[in-house]
């Protein structure tokens, strides 16, 4: 008798590496595995899902195949993207794009050097909010780009509005603005309990003192914030606390590609100063390379806000950097925009079956590979 499922995830399987994969059936809710097949085929997956027709909810990932078959065999059922093989492809088109046309390394100097030529460029010190500052107002002044080209379309404000699912009174801002929208706050320094003490951390970390021993000193100054709120004092404003000793400026070093990549997983912040300082400097000379920061930053935020409202102004912006790596990845998204769209605002997800795939993997091991698969779906069913 077949299990009653209402919320599932699938995923494939390998039952001989890069030969033979199978598909994995888990109960979201229980997180108990509900069955496996030793195909990933199209029509096996939908002969074998007919048999389940309770089912109202798959996740999967982005596997076009495994969409085909859920569709005709659970036409009821809504279908939600992976969120983590979602950003995966993302940063994945976004890596291909910088390894396609930035060399391996890039040589950087100070603007006094006579010598420079294409790969050369003048290294400007930035902060990492500066960074993200820079990446938000990109993405507004897209926005405003996108609304003038509306209207000049013959678009009335109402239907900007409508379009770009924003409100009226923003519509209207957008298509009146002139020029480029500036952050008003830009530049200046919010309020903190931490400014009393300013100078001793300024001098302490000048005598290269860690962030450990500045907490005790200033807390026996009087300071009773926490050391978390140091921490993140000085990160964010390291770059502008006017630091008597001067760090060694980024002259004749390179920037290696790498650190570009890196930035699309990890904060600007984790990079070492010269690393930062130089990664900055050439994000800030290359327009696409701010265009796709911006649009891999702000996918990531639709997800974590749930907002599914932002992702048609998001396609649309993307499409407009013209970047082919994010442009693939875009049709892929239009291809499959209800599954994402419930990926924004659905909570399933693969995380359960991706680590009952870890399972299964352990008890191929076991077995030293040698377990038919009768076998192994014996011994996964018991999970």
């Amino acid at each position: 008798m077949r299990a009653q499922v209402r919320n599932i995830c699938i995923d494939d399987f390998a039952t001989k590496k890069r030969q033979k994969y199978g598909t994995l059936m888990v109960d979201y809710e229980t997180s108990k595995v509900v069955d496996m097949i030793p195909s990933r085929d199209t029509g096996s997956v939908t002969e074998w899902l007919r048999g389940y027709q309770d089912i109202e909810t798959v996740s999967r990932d982005g596997s076009t195949g495994y969409a085909r078959a859920i569709e005709e065999a659970l036409p009821k059922a809504k279908q939600v993207t992976d969120r983590f093989h979602l950003v995966k492809n993302l940063i994945e088109s976004a890596r291909n794009y910088i390894q396609r046309t930035i060399p391996g390394r890039i040589r950087m100097s100070n603007a006094s050097d006579d010598n420079e030529d294409d790969q050369t460029l003048t290294v400007t010190k930035l902060s990492s909010d500066e960074l993200r500052q820079m990446q938000k107002e990109e993405s507004k002044n897209e926005s405003v780009r996108l609304a003038k080209d509306l209207y000049d379309q013959g678009y009335s404000a109402t239907m900007v509005a409508e379009e770009m699912k924003i409100s009226y009174q923003t519509a209207r801002k957008y298509i009146n603005h002139h020029g480029r929208i500036e952050n008003p706050k830009k530049g200046s320094h919010q309020k903190s309990n931490l400014d009393p003490y300013k100078e001793t951390i300024i001098t302490m970390h000048n005598e290269r003192y860690n962030r450990t021993k500045i907490y005790y000193a200033i807390c026996k100054e009087g300071y009773t914030g926490s050391y978390s709120n140091l921490r993140a004092y000085v990160d964010r404003y390291a770059d502008q606390l006017a630091f008597t000793k001067k760090r060694k400026p980024c002259i004749g070093l390179t920037l290696e590609r790498r650190r570009l990549v890196s930035l699309l997983y990890k904060d600007i912040s984790h990079l070492k100063d010269n690393d930062r300082c130089n990664a900055l400097a050439y994000i800030q000379s290359n327009r696409e390379l701010q265009h796709l920061y911006a649009a891999v930053s702000r996918f990531r935020q639709i997800l974590q806000e749930k907002d599914d409202t932002a992702l048609e102004e998001w396609i649309e912006q993307t499409k407009g950097y013209r970047i082919p790596e994010l442009s693939r990845f875009v049709r892929g998204i239009e291809r499959d925009l209800s599954a994402v769209n419930n990926a924004i605002t659905m909570k399933f997800n693969n995380g359960v079956i991706e680590g009952i795939i870890n399972k299964i993997k352990v008890i191929k091991r076991i077995m030293y590979g040698r377990c038919s698969f009768e076998l192994l779906r014996a011994k996964v069913l018991m999970l």
